[in-house]
């Protein structure tokens, strides 16, 4: 009858050394991968859309529109890129190219790669020809309902 006796004890001891032990784990969230990665388990965010370039008022360096010929606006870009880098050696262009807005988004697709090719990438040439580096250039390219014609905006940061 004793050894029962002293088996209940020791067992309730034990009982209650690991009840005492556990105690402040009770309050413990359970491991999971959120323990991991916070945002694990959340639906994915939608990326907001870009910002304008430059804020409303705020004038672009140099315009060009689509049909001037490159041998008038070429001379004037560099003049002015260097201008620039000789006031500020670290300035950043940024090139935008703007058309209108298109009827689909195929055609729309089709505006924006031809405004590429035939005038952001060569006035982003003469940009470099008159001394910037690569990592000075920002090209973008967007439509806008607001415009009637193709275009070229460069701002300076």
């Amino acid at each position: 009858m004793m050894v029962f006796y002293t088996h209940r004890s020791a067992l309730w001891t034990r009982t209650a050394l690991f009840a005492l032990l556990a105690t402040p784990l009770w309050g413990c969230n359970p491991i999971d991968q959120r323990t991991f990665d916070p945002q694990a388990g959340r639906p994915p965010r939608v990326a907001a859309p870009a910002l304008p370039v430059a804020a409303p008022g705020k004038p672009a360096f140099l315009q060009i529109i689509e049909g001037t010929p490159e041998e008038e606006y070429g001379p004037a870009v560099e003049k002015a890129a260097k201008l620039a880098l000789s006031r500020k050696s670290n300035i950043l262009f940024t090139v935008q190219g703007i058309a209108p807005m298109q009827k689909t988004p195929e055609a729309e697709r089709e505006t924006l790669h031809t405004l590429t090719q035939n005038l952001v990438s060569p006035v982003a040439n003469h940009i470099l020809a008159a001394g910037a580096r690569p990592i000075q250039l920002d090209m973008r390219v967007s439509t806008d309902p607001t415009v009637h014609s193709n275009m070229v905006r460069i701002y300076v940061r």
